[in-house]
């Protein structure tokens, strides 16, 4: 029988553990036996929850095993909890603090596990992720190291026919595709892939035949999203579709042989259109052709495959293609699927710091209730003392402690998770996420919950138990009551606060990077500039489309509220990827791997570029200049030109002459250094371009933009009208660190209120240790400031050891962050001084109002007993 048939294992284990064994059988059998009969009379969700619910029924106190301390009848634990509620509604405003905290704690570091835990497990989806790799390439070159991640199509099979320890390998060639539907043509991506690709990665099958995925070169394998978007169903078997592929400037007719099944959204590939490797029809041209690299290749190895081992093969592979020479230079490189996402998307990094802080959040409410709850111990003496004097033992009055922090923390959990589910949809739109709790079942968000409460009710619980039940009755009937643990309660403090700087002096720092990076200048003027995606590929026939983007182009020029107009390949922001191999002519060492790109004559002058040296190319009627050529300042770098000299540069056998050199700008975010660039000239009327960029005036926008859309229409291209404005552009580029520092600011300012909430409480028990020295001093003559340092000057220490924790690992940890940017700033020591003053300055406005009642009170209240 199938483990999905049977009762959930744990449920049965956690029975073994509390039942007493002569209850144990019968109850066990009793409730599986009715959950066997519900599994068939039933759904197996009724069966499983009715189970589950039937086994915490099972343990009632009367059925547990005895424990030390705790034989618990019913009388007794009915009791524990009357007196629990009781105590809660006896301290209201205690007790308000006390959930308050812990459910805003709760509701946090679950939101952030929720966030963190779909980056942290990016991939784990695949079964065989261990064994999975991504072959890439690593040249030594004068400038540094180079890697770079495509590789040749011939690849694959090389790689498995040299290395037995390789047990499949696939590879994937991301590219663009238009699908017609009611003729119009929607722009979707597409992958071009082998059968084996089934066989590394695990993207199951919902319909078609796994053994069979590509029946002939006119099939495609859909998601189920695209099966039900283009053909209203899941099983789209046999369905055809008619697609566009603007690399091949051509219309077929594909068949659907397969359907993929729903995919986490945590995956690096999230396939949509998969169409067989061999398929291109350019593919005979490159298949044995080790000059153009332009796919991804991937391994699996066999289980205990040595990837270390292999890379140390990889230099006879790369003699054995290209030569001795080249081995000297360039090896392959295996890149982990757990480094995919580094690599590739984003920083694993920023997600382990979020789920810190959220441990942090967390630690503070529990530190929080620890000081409340020790606060109060004045005013629950005498309770304890007259249940020792009746007989209680230490471990019963525990008990009775431990009791009241899991019904509080059970609440707390209760009320957190209560905030996830009301706040999610509104999380998700602000921080432009999708984060669920659907990805967990019902019994495991049951038992999550259950789990938590129980460890937040230990957590926060213990310490005040051990401390409130070890009062002395004598002591209490005496009124002797100290006040002991001080130096462990004074430390959970300091790393209360200690936290606190931290989280503000990591957003501040945070802070200060992106908005050094939107704010640098990016080399360019994007005030006013409009880019406009137009290529000859958008159309079924690429040179009737290069006549229409001309026309469209000269249309565009004619308007009056367009200053300047240029096309080119390329745009600022927007790098697409057009790599070549380049060396300064008369070179005799191997050839540095640059960026080009294409643009009019007008490029410069439309996105304010300046000229450092030389000149501009020459204006478009002199035709394509295609022995010219403009380097940046990093290209110059990078082949060490004198700019005062002619230089000359070859690609290939063509040689190119560098005509001006302009000032870096920047194709991407700060976060790379601006890469050597070699732009190359093309008239406007040339079908090499993509883009279409104007300088226009910004004043009636939504009408302008719509006249725009409506020419672009006209043309009857299969894309639809895509535009941007630069400065748009620029938000865009730093969406991951804008989200980075939302989250991180918005869970620094849940700390800070947790943590006065706790500065409430230890002002509170700081207030009630002093009470009788404030009233002596004041007899004595003291002044209401004189007892405000007394009350402050504990809260400055420790917060000046915290400051002095904290500032070494902050800036740790802001460094190591830091160096994932090229571009970065420099940490000051006004950043902490800033966090100093709002911790200071925190502590003041949460303690004042405590401590000023304090000062002020009649001393004879307090001493009267004396």
């Amino acid at each position: 029988m199938s483990d999905e048939k049977n009762p959930p294992k744990w449920a049965l284990r956690l029975l073994e553990f509390f039942l007493r064994p002569d209850y144990a059988d019968e109850i066990q059998g009793d409730i599986t036996e009715a959950y066997y009969w519900r599994m068939e009379e039933e759904s197996p969700f009724k069966a499983r929850f009715k189970f589950i619910l039937e086994v915490f029924k099972s343990l009632k106190p009367t059925n547990l095993k005895s424990f030390y301390h705790l034989s618990l009848n019913t009388m007794i634990f009915r009791n524990y909890l009357k007196v629990a509620f009781r105590s809660l509604l006896k301290r209201k405003s205690t007790s308000f603090i006390n959930i308050f905290g812990l459910s805003v704690g709760v509701a946090t570091f679950i939101f952030i596990f929720l966030y963190t835990n779909q980056i942290l497990t990016f991939d784990d989806h695949h079964e065989n992720k261990d064994q999975i790799f991504m072959v890439y390439k690593e040249r030594i070159t004068p400038d540094g190291t180079q890697e770079t991640y495509d590789t040749w199509v011939p690849m694959k099979d090389r790689l498995t026919e040299s290395y037995e320890q390789i047990e499949a390998s696939a590879r994937i060639y991301n590219s663009e595709a238009r699908i017609k539907k009611s003729n119009q043509y929607i722009e979707e991506d597409i992958i071009y892939t082998d059968a084996s690709l089934f066989e590394v990665f695990t993207f199951p099958l919902l319909h078609g035949n796994p053994k069979d995925i590509f029946p002939n070169k006119n099939s495609i394998v859909l998601s189920v999203e695209m099966a039900k978007k283009y053909f209203d169903k899941e099983n789209a078997i046999d369905e055809e579709l008619e697609i566009f592929l603007p690399d091949e400037d051509t219309t077929f007719r594909f068949r659907v042989s397969a359907v993929i099944d729903n995919l986490p959204t945590n995956l690096t590939h999230q396939p949509d259109l998969m169409i067989e490797m061999e398929a291109l029809p350019f593919y005979g041209d490159f298949a044995n052709e080790w000059g153009n690299s332009f796919l991804d290749t991937y391994i699996m190895l066999k289980n205990g495959g040595d990837d270390a081992q292999l890379e140390s093969a990889f230099p006879e592979l790369v003699e054995s293609i290209f030569g001795k020479e080249t081995r000297e230079n360039t090896n392959f490189k295996l890149l982990p699927m757990a480094d995919f996402y580094d690599t590739f998307i984003g920083n694993k990094a920023n997600a382990r710091t979020l789920l810190w802080i959220g441990i942090g959040i967390l630690f503070i409410a529990i530190v929080n209730f620890m000081n409340l709850s020790t606060a109060q111990a004045s005013k629950r003496a005498k309770e304890i003392g007259l249940r020792k004097v009746l007989g209680a033992f230490q471990g019963q009055l525990r008990t009775q402690f431990i009791t009241e922090a899991f019904v509080m923390s059970l609440f707390a959990t209760i009320i957190g998770v209560g905030l996830v589910l009301l706040l999610i949809p509104s999380f998700n739109a602000f921080f432009d996420v999708s984060i669920t709790l659907q990805i967990f079942s019902l019994s495991e968000i049951f038992m999550m919950v259950l789990t938590l409460a129980i460890a937040l009710g230990l957590l926060s619980g213990s310490y005040p138990a051990f401390y409130l039940s070890s009062i002395g009755a004598i002591e209490v009937l005496r009124q002797r009551l100290g006040f002991g643990g001080t130096k462990f309660r004074n430390a959970l403090v300091i790393v209360q606060f200690s936290i606190a700087l931290f989280l503000i002096a990591s957003t501040l720092i945070v802070r200060n990077q992106i908005n050094y990076m939107t704010q640098k200048e990016m080399g360019f003027d994007s005030e006013g500039v409009l880019a406009i995606g137009a290529s000859p590929s958008d159309f079924t026939d690429s040179e009737v489309g290069t006549n229409k983007i001309n026309t469209f182009k000269t249309e565009l020029a004619s308007k009056s509220y367009v200053k300047e107009i240029t096309k080119s390949r390329h745009v600022p922001t927007f790098w697409s990827g057009s790599f070549t191999f380049v060396r300064p002519d008369e070179w005799t060492g191997d050839p540095l791997r640059m960026r080009w790109t294409l643009m009019d004559a007008n490029f410069f002058n439309v996105y304010g570029i300046a000229i450092k040296h030389g000149s501009n190319f020459l204006p478009d009627t002199e035709g394509d200049q295609r022995s010219s050529v403009i380097l940046n300042e990093a290209a110059m770098k990078a082949f060490q030109f004198d700019p005062n000299e002619q230089n000359v540069v070859r690609v290939g056998e063509t040689r190119l002459n560098v005509v001006g050199v302009v000032e870096d700008f920047h194709f991407e975010t700060l976060q790379n250094e601006v890469a050597p660039t070699l732009m190359l000239h093309r008239t406007a009327e040339s079908g090499a371009h993509r883009n279409i960029s104007i300088k226009m005036d910004m004043s009636n926008l939504v009408e302008r933009i719509e006249e725009i859309e409506a020419m672009w229409n006209e043309l009857g291209s299969t894309r639809e009208f895509t535009y941007a404005f630069m400065d748009d552009r620029m938000e865009v580029l730093y969406e991951d660190e804008e989200r980075y520092l939302g989250m991180v600011t918005m869970f620094s300012v849940i700390s800070i209120v947790v943590a006065c909430l706790g500065l409430y409480g230890l002002t509170l028990f700081i207030i009630e240790k002093k009470r009788k020295e404030i009233s002596i001093r004041k007899v004595l003559g003291a002044e209401v400031n004189t007892v405000l340092r007394l009350i402050f000057g504990e809260f400055t220490k420790w917060v000046a050891i915290a400051f002095i924790i904290s500032v070494p690992i902050a800036i740790y940890f802001a460094d190591d962050w830091l160096q994932s940017y090229y571009y970065r700033i420099e940490i000051s020591w006004f950043t902490f001084g800033l966090a100093l003053l709002i911790v200071l300055a925190l502590v003041i406005l949460t303690v004042g109002y405590q401590s000023l009642k304090a000062a002020s009170a009649n001393p004879v209240k307090y001493l009267k007993d004396e």
